[in-house]
């Protein structure tokens, strides 16, 4: 990146159209000084002036389209417009200080600002000035060389505005054209992370189809399995136990088929995508209410925002606790406690109904749960209460990031 032109650093380089019209307008400029010098100043056409001043003329032609690029060494740049100024110089004392021939010191001015950074350029601007005031002071007098020194001095200030004010320009417009290039350069980069987020959202909801259908029915297919391999082994020696074997099997199929439309019907539209936690688990206890079971929800705590697997995990406790309670508890009440505490949320479900016989294997809805919640580093308590009844608590550790 270049620095502004009031410091010292390399100048814009312009482009080849620009490029162009400059050399145009100084062949067109040295052409037409030549012409009406010649024309208007008898005295140059003699033989002893003549061919000098034209040699002069054709060399000063001869370095202008070999200016070189701004990214060249500035002894190069710098000394082919010391060179420009010297034969600048020498026209003017051959040609008897004619009238015009001083603006040739307009054509080194603006390719200096061009070319240079302002102060050299300002150095050699003043040296432009103070070659011209040496010209005429060589062929005339003091008053004479300052009487031509301020009108050209005011063209010298007119070409260097101008010519600062190209290069702001061309500034602007590369850093324009950079400030886009870098847009254009992030939009895209937007883009492919917009395919990324796009891929690893698709590929996070299998992870979640998968978790769904492995607690909902995996746990159900393989006990299943297993009652009908035993109750295949028990079929000729022990009939009775391989029919109730056949019939939990049975009972088992119908509540993985329950447990999986309960899923189908949770996957398709989950009330964690437009509800709170405790907005949809009060809809869990709502249902369960309505079911003639008196269920009561508090929510203790300031709410805060969790993970998306964490609000799930919860829901999902809630629905198979409540559901528990309305198929297997016996229960007419049921108390539902949703905890912010500062390092954890506990969900605890509790009612007054049969409790858990003894010996009774945990369900395998419960079982599920269990992974699902030690997968976030949680744990899931199940059991008889004292006072008598069937209390879940479920603990997870509060994480600080925002809810998915």
């Amino acid at each position: 990146m270049r620095i502004p032109i009031v410091d010292d650093a390399t100048p814009a380089s312009h482009p080849p159209t620009s490029e162009r019209f400059l050399l145009i307008a100084a062949y067109a400029t040295t052409a037409s000084i030549y012409a009406v010098a010649l024309l208007t100043t008898p005295e140059l056409r003699q033989p002893a002036i003549w061919p000098a001043l034209t040699a002069l003329f054709v060399a000063f032609v001869l370095t202008i389209p070999f200016l070189p690029r701004t990214d060249a060494p500035l002894w190069r740049r710098g000394g082919l417009l010391v060179l420009q100024a010297a034969l600048v110089f020498a026209i003017v004392l051959v040609g008897r200080g004619a009238s015009f021939l001083p603006i040739l010191y307009f054509i080194v001015v603006p390719a200096a600002y061009l070319s240079l950074t302002f102060r050299q350029a300002s150095v050699l601007a003043l040296l432009c000035a103070g070659a011209l005031f040496l010209n005429y002071l060589l062929l005339s007098d003091v008053e004479t060389a300052l009487t031509m020194l301020l009108p050209y001095g005011g063209g010298f200030v007119f070409f260097i505005a101008v010519s600062v004010s190209l290069i702001q320009q061309q500034r602007e417009r590369q850093r324009a054209e950079r400030l886009l290039a870098e847009l254009e350069a992030a939009h895209r980069q937007l883009q492919a992370y917009a395919v990324q987020v796009e891929a690893l959202a698709v590929a996070e909801e299998r992870n979640r189809l998968a978790r769904e259908i492995h607690d909902s029915l995996g746990h159900y297919l393989t006990t299943i399995t297993v009652l009908l391999e035993a109750a295949g082994k028990l079929i000729a020696t022990q009939p009775g136990q391989a029919a109730e074997a056949v019939a939990r099997a049975q009972g088992l199929a119908r509540e993985g088929l329950a447990e999986v439309r309960r899923s189908v019907a949770a996957l398709r539209a989950s009330p964690l995508d437009t509800e709170s936690l405790s907005e949809a688990i009060g809809e869990v206890v709502e249902d369960i209410r309505a079911s003639g079971i008196a269920a009561t929800f508090t929510v203790e705590g300031e709410a805060r925002p969790l993970p998306i697997q964490t609000k799930t995990a919860l829901y999902r406790v809630a629905q198979e606790g409540l559901t528990n309670v309305r198929k297997h508890a016996n229960a007419s009440a049921a108390q539902v406690v949703l905890a912010y505490e500062p390092e954890r949320v506990t969900l605890t479900i509790s009612d007054n109904g049969t409790g858990r016989r003894r010996g009774k294997m945990e369900g395998f809805g419960l079982l599920g749960l269990r992974e699902r919640v030690a997968l976030l580093g949680g744990s899931l308590e199940a059991g008889d209460r004292p006072e008598g009844g069937f209390r879940l608590r479920v603990e997870v550790p509060m994480e600080d990031r925002d809810s998915g």
